[in-house]
């Protein structure tokens, strides 16, 4: 019987020895021997002041998230940010420049730092969306963006935020004549307040983020935006007129931080700069289409559409950029340059 049970628990102990040889190697603790763990996927934030149905983030989830992903095999993975959720346009540009944050879609705001870029806001500059992407894509947009790199933050392309129009709730803007009682909403931005001013405009700046406050209680009467954020930021709930006087082309920039750009190999750096250039057009192009969309679909929600004369409107225009030439006499050639771009 002793016999018997010393050769059950041999037998039970050789199982228990094949049983552990058997197990995979990563399992017995032999790490010297384990495979090496995948490599995480390095995350890449892009941040925007967009609300999520924009055209600008439209782009970003439909072709730069999969293009960059799969274009660099998964090494990146890509979070957006949308509708202020990084901070204001100062705190995401800030974050940029520090590397807190890899990306970010921004107006021109830096134009406080780098006047230049005040340029591409200037009202009736630019004849179309073409034209637009033709002059900021090419020597004239890196010319306007000296300075930026160094400043930390890197421009990959340009597109836009749409052709901006004039909202207000008091009446409708069938000339030029009616708009000299509209207490009207500007960004903080010079060029804003003196080529709106000049239009006859009352402006009054204040942050986006408190807008729809201030139209509300008629604080402001109206805002100026181009149609589709007008439409997706749910403004046009407190207003009741719109008139397409399409006085600037609003130009957005894809910008990266610097720091996170030197930290890419240069076959990196090569995808990056294609893939927010692709996704930079392929955003024009749904704005060509969107735009005229977010047009109709304000008009069925009740508001007033008109389409005033817009020739005394770019003839009054004249005397800021009268003001701009005696603040900034180099201007004057560059925006020469513009107009001839054919």
């Amino acid at each position: 019987m002793f016999k018997k049970v010393v050769a059950l628990l041999a037998l039970i102990v050789l199982v228990v020895s094949l049983a552990g040889c058997g197990a995979p190697k990563s399992q017995q603790g032999s790490g010297d021997a384990s495979p090496e763990p995948a490599a995480q996927a390095k995350v890449v934030k892009i941040a925007n002041y967009f609300p999520p149905e924009h055209p600008q983030n439209v782009a970003l989830r439909e072709k730069f998230k999969p293009l960059l992903e799969e274009k660099t095999n998964g090494a990146f993975k890509v979070e957006i940010y949308d509708n202020n959720q990084l901070g204001s346009e100062k705190e995401v540009i800030d974050g940029v420049r520090m590397g807190t944050i890899e990306m970010a879609i921004v107006g021109l705001l830096q134009a406080d730092q780098f006047p230049k870029l005040k340029i591409p806001e200037m009202p009736y500059l630019f004849r179309d969306y073409d034209h637009a992407m033709k002059v900021l894509n090419g020597p004239i947009g890196k010319e306007l963006t000296e300075g930026l790199i160094e400043a930390g933050d890197r421009p990959l392309a340009w597109n836009v935020n749409g052709m901006r129009v004039v909202s207000n709730s008091k009446h409708p803007i069938n000339s030029i004549n009616d708009t000299k009682d509209i207490k009207l909403r500007v960004p903080t931005n010079s060029t804003f307040v003196e080529g709106l001013g000049a239009l006859g405009f009352n402006t009054v700046t204040m942050p986006m983020t408190e807008l729809f406050t201030a139209l509300q209680q008629k604080i402001v009467d109206g805002q100026e935006n181009p149609a589709p954020t007008l439409l997706t930021s749910g403004w046009y709930e407190v207003q009741k007129y719109v008139a397409i006087t399409n006085h600037i082309i609003g130009p957005n920039m894809f910008i990266i931080s610097e720091k996170f750009y030197q930290s890419l190999s240069p076959e990196q750096q090569k995808i990056f700069e294609e893939v927010a250039q692709e996704t930079a057009a392929y955003e024009v192009d749904l704005m060509k289409k969107f735009e005229p969309q977010s047009i109709e679909t304000l008009k069925q929600k009740g508001l007033e559409i008109t389409y005033p004369d817009l020739k005394p409107f770019q003839e009054a225009v004249q005397t800021a950029y009268d003001k701009w030439y005696q603040k900034w006499p180099e201007f004057k050639d560059i925006i020469e340059r513009i107009r001839n771009t054919q």
